[in-house]
């Protein structure tokens, strides 16, 4: 079976995009090629892992959320909070300010995406224990621009990712039957959820292994940030009752590179950053990498901390997330005991929290025909051997192998080729105007305007 859903939150402005190819030189999946000038994603590979909106230095490329104006007013309305949303504000904001403040923007409840996590924990020895050794490692499906990186790029690895619900998608079905026994009807519940990145806004509209999902929308966290920053520093009256620590502490670190792990028994490894992640699966893929039993992976540096959607710095996150966790053990400690209301409903939860089988997505399929698909595999082969191995993009694409499979799609010729143009030239198999249209056609007419005053000299 292969996975066709190929909905995308990262778009390119073309307006602003000016076709620097930065975006294109970091996709992971080798996913934009410059076409007229400008940008352009192919859908089929893109897993929405954010590289190209950092680089961006035109800010042409843009995250598609549901954003605050969608929220309703004739609704019962939740704010979906994770914890690294709290670790942008400064320490002296508590978390129930924090939450309070959102709540004021406008919604009736606000709840920790992270209690969810006391539930995964409790279940991690048993998934370990059923756990199928022949695929080992077992991958965590907590980031979803890695769950969709394995299905593009990583076929042979897409059995081995744990088939589990996400901590906001837990959260968001315990608020749903907990909402349902204080007679508030389901169907007038709409769960919204802050996210740090692209990937978690798509998980949302089109899950993996899900049909679909309990969020009602995603909000950008910036456009979060920005609002409650105001309304801490006008600092309104709470009406939100006080927070104690309602769930165990390093709970709030769940999303930071290095906290799943410490939970699944076994050799368990923690990798974050999309460039890390792409080595070491080039590795484990290749037989390389043995002996681990469970892999933590995040898009991102420090995990969530450095989501593309976060507006502060990831390492002063980090620290906060982890002054945190000592004042909720504080906290605990004096208390006479750690309630999570969620886990009073982990035997229904239990009974929905695993996911169907991740399959792969078609994003390098040649062909439906396996043989067809073959011959076309052997042409990008040989292709490859007469382009020059630079890597240069300055065709379009961002690598000779990537051009040689566009040809073979009949997405471009071998002309594309700036170092092919200049032998087929000499042999006058291609005119210098033909090759200057080529190259128009990649970069756009525009782009070479500012050299026709030269008329073939060159300035001193």
């Amino acid at each position: 079976m292969k996975d066709r859903n190929y909905t995308h939150a990262i778009q390119i402005d073309t307006n602003k995009c000016i076709g620097c190819s930065h975006c294109m030189q970091v996709c992971p999946t080798q996913a934009i090629r410059i076409i007229d000038g400008h940008a352009d994603i192919m859908p089929e590979r893109c897993v929405d892992c954010g590289e190209c909106y950092r680089v961006c230095p035109m800010r042409a490329i843009c995250v598609k959320d549901d954003g605050l104006s969608f929220v309703s007013d004739d609704a019962y309305r939740i704010a979906l909070v994770p914890s690294v949303f709290i670790g942008q504000f400064p320490s002296k904001h508590t978390a129930s300010e924090i939450m309070d403040a959102v709540k004021q923007i406008g919604f009736d409840e606000v709840f920790e995406v992270e209690q969810a996590v006391d539930f995964i924990k409790k279940i991690y020895d048993t998934i370990a224990d059923e756990a199928d050794f022949s695929l080992r490692p077992i991958i965590g499906s907590f980031c979803p621009a890695i769950v969709r990186l394995i299905q593009v790029h990583y076929h042979s690895l897409t059995e081995q990712i744990l088939q589990i619900k996400a901590p906001l998608d837990i959260a968001a079905f315990y608020l749903l039957k907990s909402k349902a026994k204080e007679n508030i009807n389901p169907d007038n519940i709409q769960i919204y959820y802050i996210t740090p990145c692209a990937a978690k806004i798509v998980a949302a509209k089109a899950p993996v292994g899900e049909k679909v999902s309990p969020i009602y929308a995603t909000i950008n966290m910036k456009e979060v940030f920005n609002l409650v920053s105001k309304t801490l520093i006008e600092k309104k009256d709470s009406k939100l009752s006080k927070q104690f620590a309602n769930m165990s502490p390093d709970s709030v670190k769940w999303s930071i590179s290095g906290t799943e792990k410490q939970y699944f028994r076994g050799r368990s490894l923690a990798i974050d950053g999309m460039d890390n992640v792409v080595e070491f699966l080039d590795r484990l893929e290749s037989g390389r990498i043995t002996g681990v039993d469970f892999l933590e992976m995040r898009a991102c540096d420090q995990g969530c901390a450095g989501g593309i959607l976060c507006p502060g710095n990831r390492f002063l996150t980090v620290e906060r997330l982890e002054q945190r966790e000592k004042k909720l053990e504080s906290l605990a400690e004096t208390e006479e005991s750690v309630r999570n209301d969620l886990m009073d409903y982990a035997e229904e939860i239990q009974k929905t929290f695993r996911v169907d089988p991740v399959y792969p997505r078609d994003g390098l399929q040649l062909d439906d025909n396996l043989e067809i698909a073959l011959q076309k595999m052997e042409r990008i082969k040989k292709l490859n051997t007469y382009l020059p191995g630079f890597d240069c993009g300055a065709c379009g694409a961002p690598t000779c192998r990537s051009l040689a499979e566009d040809i073979v799609k009949k997405k471009a010729t071998i002309s594309h080729c700036v170092f092919v143009q200049r032998v087929m030239e000499k042999n006058y198999n291609l005119s210098p105007e033909q090759a200057f249209l080529t190259i128009e056609k990649i970069w756009g007419k525009d782009r070479l305007k500012k050299y026709q005053h030269l008329n073939g000299k060159t300035e001193s």
